[in-house]
């Protein structure tokens, strides 16, 4: 097959359109923090086509303990922030990634939204973490018996999304950072010697794949952030930011999904921690493995959400997350 250069299009018309074909489509969040990629969501969330076309959204930011809360909230229903904050905060992730403003934002923009709209075209916000309940939960041993006791993060969410989207007959669009929304198997491989293939290698199976086994068709999106993607096709510095991008059979699609992903992760190998690294020869290359592209701009240009200043020097809640590092074996 021939390559072809990438050609970018409008990323709101282009995620719309796939929506004719696709009861899902999987967006990448960008890094959990990108605010480019946060005020892309925004645009899209607030044309007026989304809710016609869509009906759910589902996220990785919230602890579906607490579903019922989050549909009477996107319902219009005043819930103290108290107990509201309870969806970002309580996960299954005991660091502060979800606490960053642009998290909670999505929720009130999608309740903002809803206030507007009959009741049979509100969006619904489908919480994707799996329903640990930290209110049960005092020391490191009650914490490692109720997480072993949980599903596997994407087994979870994929259940949940087959259950309350594709039987319903519903769409939905899922926003989850990448790695969560793997086609394929990744190989891995040390700084010294290549990982067997035997051995436990993370994201085996992810939303995207499991579903996908079961039959669904899903239109998945990376968003890089952290590489740049000019290095794969020059005229990109002149295209409009943002822009979506159909990767197949472009110099986009035929690199290595290391070269998209060069960070290192660690995994135990005869007993120590070491990093490894995606393995360029055996792993499926980026367009085996996502559909589109969303170009935000060259790293350099892109800005970070962070914790507000309040919320880090409140005694309580740095209470809360030192605790939860410390069962998850993590310094502050």
């Amino acid at each position: 097959m021939m390559t072809i250069p990438a050609t970018p299009k409008d990323p709101i018309v282009g995620v719309l359109d796939v929506f004719n074909s696709n009861d899902l489509v999987a967006l990448c969040d960008g890094g959990h923090g990108c605010e480019q990629a946060y005020s892309f969501r925004i645009s899209l969330l607030r044309d007026s086509r989304f809710s016609t076309m869509v009906n759910d959204i589902v996220v990785e930011s919230g602890n579906a303990l607490y579903q019922s809360m989050m549909d009477r909230f996107v319902s219009g229903e005043d819930i103290p922030h108290r107990e509201l904050r309870k969806v970002w905060q309580n996960t299954t992730q005991p660091h502060d990634v979800w606490d960053r403003p642009i998290f909670e934002g999505l929720f009130r923009e999608v309740r903002d939204l809803n206030m507007a709209l009959p009741r049979d075209r509100q969006i619904r916000i489908l919480l994707g973490d799996p329903p640990i309940d930290w209110s049960k939960i005092d020391n490191a041993a009650e914490f490692h018996q109720a997480w072993n006791a949980l599903e596997d993060r994407d087994m979870f969410a994929a259940k949940m999304i087959e259950r309350e989207v594709l039987v319903k007959q519903r769409r939905a669009l899922i926003i989850y950072g990448g790695m969560h929304l793997l086609r394929e198997r990744l190989f891995w491989q040390s700084k010294d010697e290549r990982i067997a293939e035997s051995q436990s290698v993370p994201f085996e199976d992810s939303i995207v794949s499991l579903l996908e086994r079961k039959g669904a068709d899903i239109y998945s999106i990376w968003t890089p952030v952290f590489v740049d993607i000019t290095t794969f096709q020059p005229d990109i510095c002149s295209w409009q930011i943002p822009s979506l991008v159909d990767i197949q059979g472009t110099p986009l699609g035929e690199a290595s999904f290391r070269s998209y992903y060069p960070h290192a992760m660690f995994t135990r190998l005869d007993g120590k921690m070491v990093e490894i690294y995606v393995d360029t020869e055996r792993s499926p290359v980026m367009e085996e493995q996502f559909n589109a592209i969303l170009y935000l701009g060259p790293p350099s240009n892109l800005t970070w959400s962070q914790t507000s200043p309040a919320l880090a020097a409140d005694p309580e809640y740095i209470k809360m997350r030192s605790e939860r590092l410390a069962w998850f074996g993590q310094p502050l």
